[in-house]
């Protein structure tokens, strides 16, 4: 049964898989292509980023094999496909097999993992490596034999190597073995000294990171309805949805009801079959609630880090406490099981629609290049330039010489931001940028009497724009004779964080082009 719950897993995260570059990733694929393995290392270390380096390492190992978009994602697809058996595994070895099965297919069909197994950045990376740790503390308690303690400790330095958030679940399973095994303290410590050890030659880069840009409390401040987002983003949403249409209020309705049932039959069957709480069982408590819990430790008392992808690591954990609340040997067990399964199977059908797929801009490319010719200008409006944008991503920055000159309206020169972050200054702290007026007159240049192709990510408000945004500046500043003759629109996620967010291509034609000729 569980070959066939990770096939599910593996064919539910495919349709995701080539989705264009958007957010975070497009640090990933600047940072990993065209560089060496040396200058990936470089720019990891920079501000760049405030991250270890072993997924931008694994990325840039795999970056070459394919499409930018899926070769950059490989990693993150593997991981997420192996945590599916590995839960069950897990699960076998805390909960018993029942449980096993409901958490491995919460992890096959949950919209967060679906979408973080697609994603170039090292969640799904991290979530894998705690839990290989886990499993691999658990076989050297069982069979304390010192290459178990070896690989434990391996694990475990890994996962710190891939996000710094693993610690959370690290020190959580630690305590666990320090209470459960006494007898094992002694081995524990050493095995987590040794992984200490693995870690120190990144030490300068961790210090450096503790005080580098942190956009974190900006964007998700530590409040009561912040923490409360976050979790409901983390358990049953997705991360860049509105929860109220993905999963939505029949999901949640679902959610609540198999967890209330599973509680019923669990202190029905308890009544039967009073006693504490198994060490194992402890476990994944203590597992599901370890990030959680310490990342509003950490952020109550420095830096905020606490938003739902930083909670990853505890999923499996997550995934197994609500598999042993609802797998109770009865008719209820049965029914709340069958409730928290379809509710993430609600918002992981909708996934499958382009409506909650990533803006596609290499759409829009491919539309550019079918409509225009080799040399047509285009004019990007960034949700943001630092470095590079979605629609550079889709060119190909990088990999293969570019078709089309590229302005960038609203946001930095590409190579002013590339040469500005070389130099060390902070992502935060970007180059000027230039008048939206200077703009349009270089564009005007570039048409050569054509065409030029607006390409913009929004909800449709930047067509009719007020005057002081700055690509109404720049249509403004436009020669007379460029005539806008058609808006063409492509996916993008529906009812995001955000608004929604469909790529749109607006074409201008100069109209007195005939007339020069």
């Amino acid at each position: 049964m569980v070959a066939g719950v990770t096939v599910a897993g593996l064919l539910l995260r495919v349709p995701s898989v080539d989705d264009s570059l958007f957010g975070d990733e497009l640090s990933t694929y600047f940072i990993v292509t065209g560089h060496s393995l040396w200058q990936v290392l470089d720019w990891v270390s920079s501000d760049l980023e405030v991250s270890p380096p072993l997924f931008f390492v694994l990325a840039w190992m795999t970056h070459l094999l394919g499409e930018p978009a899926e070769s950059l994602r490989a990693v993150s697809l593997i991981c997420g496909v192996a945590a599916i058996p590995l839960t069950y595994v897990l699960g076998t070895w805390t909960v018993g097999r029942r449980a096993a099965i409901v958490g491995a297919a919460l992890v096959a069909l949950s919209p967060f993992l679906i979408l973080y197994s697609t994603q170039a950045r090292a969640y799904m990376l991290v979530l894998l490596l705690d839990l290989l740790a886990t499993l691999a503390l658990l076989r050297a308690l069982e069979a304390r034999r010192l290459g178990w303690w070896i690989a434990y400790a391996a694990c475990s330095c890994a996962a710190v190597y891939a996000h710094y958030v693993a610690v959370f679940v690290l020190v959580g399973q630690f305590a666990w073995a320090l209470w459960a095994r006494p007898d094992a303290r002694r081995a524990l410590i050493a095995a987590n000294l040794g992984a200490a050890a693995g870690f120190l030659p990144w030490l300068p880069g961790f210090l450096d990171d503790r005080t580098g840009p942190n956009l974190i409390g900006l964007l998700e401040p530590f409040t009561s309805a912040g923490v409360g987002r976050s979790l409901v983003r983390w358990s049953i949403g997705h991360p860049f949805i509105r929860f109220s249409a993905l999963p939505g209020a029949a999901a949640e309705v679902m959610a609540a009801a198999g967890l209330v049932t599973g509680a019923i039959g669990l202190a029905l069957a308890r009544r039967r079959d009073a006693g504490r709480v198994a060490p194992r069982t402890a476990l994944v408590l203590v597992l599901g609630l370890s990030s959680p819990f310490l990342a509003a430790a950490y952020s109550a008392f420095g830096t905020s880090v606490f938003n739902a992808q930083n909670l990853i690591a505890s999923w499996p954990g997550l995934a197994l406490c609500v598999g042993g609340l609802v797998s109770t040997a009865n008719r209820l067990g049965l029914l709340a099981t069958a409730l928290v399964l379809a509710a993430p199977a609600v918002g992981t059908v909708k996934m499958l629609g382009a409506d909650y797929q990533r803006p596609d801009h290499g759409a829009a490319v491919s539309y550019v290049d079918r409509a225009g010719k080799r040399g047509d200008a285009i004019v990007d409006v960034p949700l943001s330039g630092n470095p590079i944008t979605p629609l550079d991503a889709a060119l190909g920055y990088g990999r293969a010489p570019n078709p089309h000159p590229v302005l960038r309206v609203g946001a930095p020169p590409r190579e002013a931001a590339v040469r500005a972050l070389a130099q060390g200054r902070s992502p935060l702290a970007p180059p000027p940028t230039p008048p939206a007026a200077a703009t349009a007159r270089r564009a005007a240049r570039l048409a050569k009497g054509g065409s030029l192709y607006v390409v913009m990510v929004d909800s449709g408000r930047q067509l009719v724009p007020s005057r002081r945004s700055s690509l109404a500046a720049f249509l403004r500043a436009l020669p007379s004779r460029f005539k806008a003759i058609r808006t063409v629109s492509f996916d993008g996620y529906r009812s995001s964080l955000l608004s929604d967010l469909p790529v749109r291509v607006l074409v201008l034609r100069d109209s007195g082009s005939r007339r020069r000729e």
